[in-house]
């Protein structure tokens, strides 16, 4: 359901709008755009709102750059979410495109997304069987044989990856 926004006695009260924003931060860390879209929604004027983002990035209690590299670290300790799921759970947080980038570049390689994507499939009882290559001797020959059921099972897998935000990549790794 839809919240009309909240609107302020005071729109230009910056120490009121400072207040407001520091309990904002005292609850859960927060990015500078979801800081503003709050501060918008409660009714404050834009110069009093860009005014307390100066002084609280000063003050370092807003900083996307870290704020990103620590949530990155979470969601691949914690949770389940591929290079494009994580993508989008930063887009929701308000980081700016450039922060997004550079810091899934930097934090996030395809090794520590395809242990997370095992860490999916085994969490969701998927089996990932290994390959023939890694079962039979060197000198056996090999025979592709077509098997329906493997099948189906190979692309409720790679569904399953696609829809966690997991790379091309990484999911034809897994679902070979």
């Amino acid at each position: 359901m839809f919240k009309k926004p909240t609107k302020t006695k005071e729109p230009e009260n910056e120490t009121k709008a400072y207040e407001y924003a520091v309990f904002l931060l005292s609850l859960t860390l927060q990015t500078v755009g979801e800081v503003i879209m709050k501060m918008q929604r409660r009714g404050y004027t834009e110069k009093v709102i860009n005014e307390v983002v100066k002084r609280l990035k000063e003050q370092k209690y807003l900083d996307d750059q870290r704020y990103a590299e620590v949530f990155l670290e979470n969601l691949k300790k914690y949770k389940t979410f591929g290079y494009f799921g994580i993508k989008k759970k930063f887009m929701e947080k308000k980081l700016p495109q450039e922060i997004i980038e550079k810091v899934l570049s930097e934090g996030l390689s395809e090794q520590e997304e395809l242990k997370i994507a095992k860490r999916f499939l085994k969490k969701g009882g998927s089996i990932i069987e290994t390959s023939v290559n890694d079962i039979l001797p060197a000198d056996e020959p090999r025979y592709n044989v077509y098997n329906e059921e493997a099948s189906k099972e190979k692309q409720k897998i790679t569904q399953k990856l696609k829809s966690r935000g997991f790379r091309g990549n990484v999911v034809s790794r897994l679902s070979l």
